[in-house]
């Protein structure tokens, strides 16, 4: 005697995979409430008078991002109650059920919080792109127009996309244009010409670093684990396991998708711990970097020469001359052999 109900293979299959998507959401929840806990207690302890500005809007960030998840995963959570349990025999199933009652209000609210928590995650990728091309040689503007106009698009789709679900299924709808593809994969494209920024941008450190203080140098700022994080490329890549079998239509799709909010959260809130923990990188690196070579400094006026071993090669030193200039600050640096040094300091002992 069999109790399978009466459904087809492919109805029972999408089932399977909305249930376990909602298991796995769940798995991924509790590492973003971890996470979540873990930032706010760094961030609690480290808020003085001096820094309460800075770390009053992390500690908000965090938390608003921590309440839309939570958001969503009551809804998740809710919905599927709805549909495997209060409404069992709804006609075709739980599978049915969800194509049918998308736009119920407790669904939408879920959807809500999963595109405003796309917003907020993307607008901090956004802000580390610029955090870390500050100092660059091209002009800031000009480096953060594209990526900035990217995310007004991802904004822009987001709203239609609400719009839509507000009325219909993202699997099921009848309309010329289904705006799940281009609202997420605007969001994708986004993280991912962030990602490929980022990532060029620590690994011309990461050289630069290596040539002037050596190989290991700086490397919490550019390890490959730094560069996966501060990109947020976990969540690039969950996004595109989500959207092939989605335009495929298959029912794979369903995993990923209760879980993509969480990943996004998670992702976010690794970036809020790195900087929490002084690892991720910011406007000072440079300068803190460097500066942990123990330099000696030879003043003359408003110039100031300052000297460090190569790690790379012992046998040079490395000079770093700062001035004062119309635009700012100039910085140059030089390389000399021991000879070159001797000689130098032959000339400028007296001045010292």
């Amino acid at each position: 005697m069999s109790y399978r109900p009466d459904e087809t293979s492919f109805q029972l299959f999408t089932e399977r995979a909305w249930l376990q998507g909602a298991i796995l959401s769940a798995v991924a929840y509790g590492s973003a409430f971890t996470l979540f806990a873990i930032c706010l207690n760094i961030l609690i302890k480290q808020t003085n008078r001096t820094n309460i500005k800075i770390k009053g809007a992390f500690i908000a960030y965090i938390t608003i991002l921590f309440i839309l998840g939570t958001i969503f995963m009551v809804s998740s959570a809710e919905f599927t109650q709805l549909a495997f349990i209060d409404n069992r025999n709804f006609p075709g199933g739980p599978a049915a059920y969800e194509n049918a009652m998308f736009s119920i209000p407790v669904d939408m609210a879920g959807n809500a919080a999963f595109v405003l928590t796309t917003w907020f995650a993307d607008a901090l990728l956004v802000w580390r792109c610029m955090v870390i091309y500050k100092g660059c040689q091209f002009p800031l503007w000009v480096i953060m127009a594209f990526p900035c106009l990217v995310y007004t698009a991802s904004v822009v789709m987001g709203i239609l996309w609400l719009k839509q679900l507000s009325t219909t299924s993202p699997y099921g709808t009848s309309a010329s244009i289904n705006w799940t593809i281009p609202c997420l994969s605007i969001s994708l494209a986004l993280n991912i010409l962030v990602s490929i920024a980022i990532v060029i941008r620590l690994l011309v450190y990461r050289r630069r670093i290596s040539l002037l203080m050596g190989r290991h140098h700086g490397s919490q700022y550019t390890s490959i684990a730094a560069m996966i994080i501060e990109s947020a490329s976990i969540y690039s890549a969950f996004s595109i396991f989500f959207l092939v079998p989605f335009g495929m239509n298959s029912p794979v799709s369903e995993i990923v998708l209760q879980s993509l909010s969480e990943i996004q959260i998670c992702t976010t809130l690794l970036i809020v711990f790195r900087v929490a923990q002084g690892k991720g990188w910011s406007q000072d690196t440079t300068t803190q970097v460097f500066s942990k070579q123990k330099p000696s400094q030879v003043r003359m006026g408003n110039m100031s020469a300052t000297r460090f071993q190569a790690a790379s090669d012992p046998s040079k030193t490395i000079v770093m001359d700062s001035y004062p200039s119309h635009s700012g600050v100039t910085i140059h640096h030089h390389v000399f052999s021991k000879t070159d040094v001797a000689k130098e300091g032959d000339s400028t002992s007296d001045i010292v």
